[in-house]
């Protein structure tokens, strides 16, 4: 098979407005549904084939083997076959693009891409510089190679003379004759659209296909694939090799529950993946030889995720927070201070970061954790926050 005929069967970006996520296998949703009963009752659930207590998170040496970073998948090369056309173009008939991905892209996907194909990046300012920042602010634009902007979010803050920067990057990228391509995160895009009509300056916006079953089977096979010994993931409730195909070509329906929880968003998937890898105890830990034999030298189980839980009724606050950090993605405190509507957040923040649902990133800001932005969007929704597409 020749590249050509890889790029053209490759997955290309699509419309945002056309993204629908993986819907949740109904015996899925029935056993989340019993799961929740049972907690009411204080039921026990059915036995797993291998008990929780019996299994211990993944040294992070093989995790790392078997679900090592990045967690951006195969995007890179699919955003290439989807622009390859628009870039050989001689006389494009738009000079611009829009791409738009979901919060918790640690890997950032559109700075690689510009880094790998050699595209001009336009570095954001410094948080601290944005309020009241204009015209003056904004550096030289013009140029011959693509310019790419990675992280729209980053040109505004929401507050008080917060969105003059943007609103001048947006003017000039209307009047500059460069091929651009603008990145923005999809809550940070809702909420443009809405204060400035981002989407009257920019192009409708492109998305990644979403991860489904087939696809994410297709991801974590290929990984387990390159290593120099193959890791097995079997299911700790059954036994099961996840990464098995059914006789009809079906993936085993932990892949479509993940595919379904994550909303088919890869770095999700992932962070939820090897959340939930485990590694067994040794026998001579364990209470009693277990009854499944394995060489556990290469294999991982994969045990059932317990749902994050947010803050109930009255917590306002919390939801706030979160509402403005997947708007503006990572913030210092003092920055995230900023952009409330209320003082006082400290004992919110540590009450989110005990329970998982915020951590700090590698530069000490404050995130949502991907892995809780499921349950996060379910509580923004509920509670009647306006909503990002994905």
């Amino acid at each position: 098979m020749t590249d050509a005929d890889r790029r053209e069967q490759s997955p290309r970006f699509g419309p945002l407005a056309d993204y629908r996520a993986p819907a949740m296998p109904t015996r899925d949703t029935l056993q989340i549904l019993a799961a929740r009963a049972r907690e009411l009752l204080r039921r026990k659930p059915d036995a797993p084939l291998i008990d929780d207590a019996r299994l211990r998170a993944s040294t992070l040496d093989m995790l790392d083997e078997a679900a090592a970073p990045p967690a951006c998948g195969p995007l890179i090369d699919e955003l290439q076959t989807t622009l390859k056309d628009w870039l050989d173009d001689d006389h494009p008939s738009q000079r611009m693009q829009c791409i738009v991905l979901p919060p918790g892209d640690d890997n950032h996907v559109l700075g690689m891409w510009a880094e790998t194909y050699g595209h001009a990046v336009l570095e954001a300012p410094e948080r601290e510089a944005l309020p009241g920042a204009g015209p003056a602010a904004l550096p030289e634009l013009a140029g011959d190679r693509v310019l790419v902007i990675p992280a729209l979010e980053s040109w505004f803050a929401r507050q008080r003379d917060g969105l003059w920067l943007v609103r001048a990057l947006l003017d000039r990228l209307a009047e500059l004759d460069r091929r651009v391509v603008v990145g923005c995160n999809s809550w940070a895009w809702q909420y443009l659209v809405r204060a400035i009509r981002a989407d009257a300056v920019l192009p409708a916006p492109l998305i990644f296909q979403p991860f489904d079953a087939l696809r994410l089977h297709r991801w974590f096979s290929a990984i387990s694939a390159s290593q120099a010994e193959p890791i097995q993931f079997l299911d700790a409730s059954s036994g099961d090799d996840i990464l098995a195909l059914d006789d009809d070509g079906r993936p085993h329906d932990r892949l479509f529950s993940l595919a379904a929880r994550s909303h088919g968003i890869p770095w999700i998937a992932w962070r939820l993946w090897r959340r939930s890898l485990r590694r067994r105890i040794p026998d001579d830990e364990a209470d009693e030889a277990p009854e499944v034999a394995d060489d556990d030298a290469h294999t991982l189980w994969v045990i059932a995720l317990d749902e994050f839980s947010l803050p109930g009724r009255g917590n306002d606050d919390a939801l706030l927070v979160l509402h403005a950090l997947l708007i503006h993605g990572p913030l210092m405190p003092h920055q995230l201070a900023d952009v409330l509507p209320f003082t006082g957040a400290g004992n919110t923040l540590n009450s989110l970061l005990a329970a998982g649902i915020l951590e700090h990133d590698a530069h000490g800001r404050l995130v949502c954790t991907p892995e809780a932005y499921p349950a996060i969007r379910t509580g923004l929704t509920t509670a009647g926050f306006p909503i990002a597409e994905v």
